[in-house]
């Protein structure tokens, strides 16, 4: 769901430039949620490089944030992998999957911004990133053996359990992108309603405070099911 008015929409048609969306390939690319897509992904950026600009051996400012963020969460996914291999491969991944995702959530939050996971264009090529490597994951530890997690623990079983689990795969690409989209989403459509129904100051505190709280537990759950899917790909089938 779109804001009434976006700043970087109004920016982009002062310039000349085709910023509502359309069939065209610029159209596309400077379609509004794609506009706060590069946004939050231009945050992330300037958060790493004045991060690690001025790097001192004892950390303070940012640079101790974002170690505590690194080092923290790479603890967190070595407790789910048992192996730090494992976290080293999947970590660039998974680090920025949760600032991208935390930040484009929390833009929504802003008058005149729009969060991008809003849209399911957006979620879904977050979806189809982790469901690409952590099949190609699979594969790459396993070999051809990544077909045995399809195959059920029984070898007779294979010929039911094999579409079982091709389905519970596809069902994986449903549940990331339309579980983050939904909640993104009907957050928006909750505010912009009270905003017309009930004014633009009390009424729609409660909403923006919980949606503070759904936007990180959103980002929390994507990640952590970007590595469940990755540590269950890497393990030997049997």
């Amino acid at each position: 769901m779109e804001h009434p008015l976006l700043f970087l929409t109004l920016l982009l048609d002062a310039l000349g430039l085709p910023a509502h969306g359309g069939k065209g390939i610029l159209e596309q690319a400077l379609a509004p949620h794609m506009q706060y897509s590069y946004l939050a992904m231009g945050i992330c950026i300037v958060l790493a490089i004045m991060a690690t600009k001025d790097m001192k051996m004892i950390p303070t400012g940012l640079q101790n944030l974002m170690e505590a963020y690194v080092g923290g969460l790479e603890d967190f996914i070595t407790e789910q992998t048992h192996d730090r291999k494992k976290t080293l491969i999947i970590f660039p991944m998974i680090g920025t999957f949760f600032l991208y995702i935390v930040i484009a959530n929390y833009l929504g939050l802003l008058p005149g911004f729009m969060s991008p996971t809003a849209n399911i264009n957006v979620t879904l090529g977050c979806t189809a990133i982790s469901i690409i490597a952590y099949h190609s994951l699979g594969f790459r530890f396993n070999g051809i053996g990544y077909i045995k997690h399809f195959m059920g623990p029984v070898p007779a079983m294979a010929p039911v359990m094999f579409p079982i689990e091709v389905f519970s795969h596809i069902g994986r690409i449903l549940s990331l992108a339309i579980r983050l989209f939904g909640n993104m989403v009907s957050k928006e459509i909750l505010l912009g309603l009270l905003f017309m129904l009930a004014g633009p100051y009390l009424a729609p505190l409660p909403i923006m405070f919980l949606g503070v709280l759904v936007c990180l537990i959103q980002a929390f759950i994507f990640m952590m099911l970007s590595i469940v899917y990755s540590v269950e790909a890497m393990s030997h089938g049997h």
